[in-house]
């Protein structure tokens, strides 16, 4: 009882520490705050409120992943019937998604480093140990991912499917954890779940065969000890060799090597990133999202016309991944490596290189899917029904994540090609002309544009070349964000959107614009353009995302 009574009494004068805190520092706020750091400390106030765990029989510290932003009603998951009965799963979910919320907790520390008021990241700090005493598997993995997640409602795991009397399988694409945060609060459980993360994804560590998809076996004790042979690329395995997900794997051991000084898990993590550069053509240097075949061979049967050139290890970016959102983490990682980065630079800049001499066509100023020999592909290429559709072999424009991917490129060699794709891409998203001198500064410091991948990229250009032109219309993109798409204290697509995500990222964004305009900017959360999502069967959709079904939604 005693224990209690103590324990009830520290968190009551934690609360009153942090509410003291607050409320000095809110009475110094107001005036000399910029209206970036106003707009996210009126969402993240928004997001206390309304955003917490209130449903059910249990009152956690959890969020939900996202909000109605009218009702402040919460996302809301809803299986197919047959799904429910079959899998013995809740229809309705109150989705809480820890991987789809680790910019939202970059966004409540950078919050709080900014004005020094500590609610925001002992909110976070809160939400996280819960989960971490809560919604882990005993293998050290999370309910979390591209296919499980939390059902505030139950409290219990939910997702796609069930296996050994656990809800849904493991899966990560790009999600990049926040591990500095995981490690500061718990170093013992951050190392135990890239441990088993990497026992869970490896199907065989002879030649790095790994799927997308993990089961929930505890880590291997002996982990980074397996024996290494590498072999000749690609193999046909029995898993799916997704960029995407082999990026999810190298990120987090090389983390983990910063974190301990252990330089096992950062040579495993070389030897996965080398995998996809080692089977890049010879000639061309553009590589696959994948090192292996499909042991269905599902291209190759799907294409015939391309006499077995056509596989997962032989076609580029028809998921939109290897030479954008990876790059960058590569480069990123390069960054808070140092010289044990190097690789990882030079692996993203070979990769940023061959997509831009051998996909970009000029004269439509779009990206071609191609084979890895530089054959462009076409929607009619699709002659048989298969996993290939149709969309995924028209040319693209280029996107905000491509202008951030080559700008950080040029950051980091000055190598006059990125700095003429980084006009060009700038140029089609009719950002701006940051003009033909190497170097130099914008032809305009306007700009219509709202998309805060774009920050990131001209905040890497205005570091490459010290001319605050750069920081100039990158708040220009930070006002537009505010006009178009701050709303009712949420951050939407557009005020015509009915659910703000709370881990959008344009309020890191906006933080990340005040840290870069102060004399001394602050050290904020390193952010890799990570993403987050969940996919599964959707009631009357099929299988989809949150992203079709939730945030998409609007009114007129």
């Amino acid at each position: 009882m005693h224990a209690i009574l103590d324990e009830n009494a520290r968190r009551f004068m934690r609360w009153l520490l942090v509410w003291v805190v607050s409320a000095l520092a809110a009475g110094h706020a107001g005036a000399d705050e910029s209206r970036y750091v106003r707009a996210v400390r009126t969402f993240a106030d928004n997001v206390l409120t309304h955003g917490r765990d209130t449903y059910g029989e249990v009152h956690s510290p959890l969020f939900v992943d996202g909000i109605n932003i009218h009702t402040h009603e919460p996302a809301v998951w809803v299986l197919p019937e047959e799904r429910a009965e079959h899998w013995q799963m809740p229809r309705t979910w109150i989705m809480s998604n820890l991987a789809s919320q680790q910019n939202l907790f970059r966004t409540f520390v950078a919050l709080t480093t900014l004005t020094g008021e500590p609610k925001y990241k002992e909110a976070a700090v809160e939400a996280t140990r819960y989960a971490l005493e809560n919604c882990r598997h005993e293998s050290g993995l999370f309910f979390w991912g591209g296919h499980t997640l939390w059902d505030l409602a139950s409290h219990q795991p939910v997702g796609e499917g069930r296996t050994g009397g656990m809800a849904g399988k493991h899966e990560f694409k790009s999600h990049l954890p926040f591990y500095e945060f995981l490690w500061e609060l718990d170093p013992d459980a951050t190392k135990r779940f890239i441990e088993s993360l990497w026992t869970n994804h490896v199907l065989c560590w002879d030649n790095l065969d790994m799927n997308r998809h993990g089961t929930y076996a505890p880590p291997d004790p002996n982990v980074w000890d397996h024996d290494y042979t590498g072999g000749p690329l690609p193999f046909t395995g029995r898993g799916l060799t997704f960029m995407a997900s082999g990026s999810d794997l190298f990120y987090a051991g090389a983390m983990l090597s910063t974190f301990t000084g252990d330089r096992r898990p950062l040579t495993w993590a070389k030897r996965m990133a080398a995998r996809y550069a080692d089977v890049c053509h010879p000639t061309t240097g553009l590589g696959a999202d994948n090192y292996s075949l499909h042991e269905s061979h599902r291209m190759i049967k799907q294409f015939p016309q391309f006499g077995g050139r056509f596989s997962e290890a032989t076609i580029t970016s028809i998921y939109n991944m290897r030479y954008s959102r990876v790059a960058i983490a590569q480069l990123k990682l390069a960054e808070r490596l140092g010289d044990d980065g190097e690789e990882f630079k030079r692996w993203a800049v070979a990769d940023l290189t061959a997509f831009a001499r051998h996909a970009y066509d000029w004269s439509t100023r779009s990206f071609w899917p191609t084979l890895i020999d530089g054959t462009r592909l076409r929607p009619e290429d699709r002659l048989h029904e298969g996993y290939v559709n149709t969309r995924w072999l028209s040319h693209r424009e280029p996107n905000p994540l491509h202008f951030w991917a080559y700008a950080l490129a040029y950051k980091h060699t000055g190598d006059p090609f990125f700095w003429k794709m980084t006009r060009e891409v700038g140029q089609v998203l009719d950002l701006t002309d940051i003009g033909e001198k190497v170097g130099g500064g914008p032809a305009r410091t306007q700009t219509h544009v709202a998309d805060p991948d774009l920050i990131f990229g001209l905040l890497e250009l205005q570091e490459a070349t010290g001319d605050r032109a750069y920081l100039e219309l990158a708040r220009s993109v930070g006002d537009n964000i505010l006009e178009a798409c701050f709303c009712k204290g949420f951050f939407v697509p557009s005020a015509k959107h009915v659910y703000a995500k709370f881990d959008d990222t344009a309020p890191l964004a906006l933080l990340y614009l005040e840290a870069a305009g102060r004399d001394a900017p602050p050290e904020l959360p390193m952010y890799a353009a990570n993403r987050s999502y969940f996919h599964g069967p959707y009631d009357g959709e099929g299988r989809t995302y949150d992203r079709n079904v939730l945030y998409a939604k609007t009114v007129d």
